[in-house]
């Protein structure tokens, strides 16, 4: 099942949780992400990775020194963020453990997995893109006021200059303007899923345009949680909402207190506290479980 939740989010969030205040009872859960039938996320205290299946059973260990930054799961293979600031990779039975990217001593904003290649950028402004094996690696563009804010779909990337969206192809061609003062959330089919940025500096809205720069369409009003299948996540007035993706037949899901939403997958909500803590909940905020 698709899904998509903020890459600026989730590295903001997650380097606040490892930083946090936490008890030392508490295993302090940095990242989660549920692919399939089984659930896969970091301990922070013990700096590892770990899964076990949504039932709750067959805890096991996949790998020690495993950062908290960013995961994404393809297949059988989990991509991270390393400690390096640059992107590894490992299988999800543990083994294969490999540096993809080494970006020495550049500072790396993040990174995109689209089929066969892994798109990365680093400060002050370069995307390049590699092979998932770490092969044939290039440099895309050079970008004078880009910050990391990057979406990855078929043949294009979605990008921020600025304040402004473009969009180019995956070989640095054809470079097109579509609008001003976006924030990307997600690019889902012929669909970029973006907010705006008030005079505040603070994300508000969500809204969504057509990948061609057209059809601009305010879906409601309130902060973008995440994309899971056909289904629109967002917050209000406390309230956990979703929608159609289109922004039609929203519905308040729940009000539990949830200081960082970490993956939403299919009935569950995966969320931890500033203590460091992680819960998953029904959408509707029943059967609660911690993280142990």
């Amino acid at each position: 099942m698709k899904k998509n939740i903020g890459l600026l989010m989730m590295i903001i969030l997650g380097v606040a949780l490892l930083t946090g205040c936490r008890s030392s009872e508490t295993v302090s859960i940095g990242m989660v992400k549920q692919s399939g039938d089984w659930i896969y996320y970091t301990d922070n205290n013990e700096e590892a990775l770990y899964k076990m299946k949504t039932d709750w059973t067959g805890k096991t260990k996949v790998a020690d020194n495993f950062g908290s930054g960013y995961m994404v799961i393809q297949g059988d293979t989990i991509y991270s963020s390393g400690m390096n600031g640059g992107v590894s990779k490992i299988q999800t039975d543990g083994t294969g453990a490999a540096n993809v990217v080494d970006v020495g001593k550049e500072s790396s904003y993040g990174f995109e997995v689209s089929g066969d290649w892994i798109y990365y950028s680093t400060k002050p402004g370069s995307i390049y893109k590699t092979k998932t094996d770490g092969t044939e690696k290039t440099k895309i563009a050079d970008i004078s006021s880009f910050e990391g804010d990057m979406k990855v779909s078929g043949d294009s990337i979605y990008y921020v200059d600025g304040t402004s969206l473009f969009k180019m192809k995956t070989d640095g061609t054809e470079v097109m303007k579509l609008s001003e003062n976006v924030v990307i959330y997600a690019v889902e089919g012929d669909w970029i899923y973006y907010g705006e940025k008030n005079e505040k500096g603070e994300y508000e809205n969500v809204n969504r345009m057509r990948t061609d720069g057209t059809a601009h369409t305010k879906l409601a009003e309130g902060v973008f949680t995440a994309i899971d299948g056909d289904s629109l996540y967002y917050s209000k007035d406390g309230w956990l909402y979703r929608a159609n993706l289109d922004g039609t037949a929203a519905a308040k899901m729940n009000k539990v207190k949830m200081w960082n939403i970490l993956d939403i997958y299919s009935e569950y909500i995966y969320y931890g506290e500033y203590s460091g803590a992680a819960y998953r909940v029904n959408l509707d905020g029943s059967n609660k479980k911690q993280f142990e």
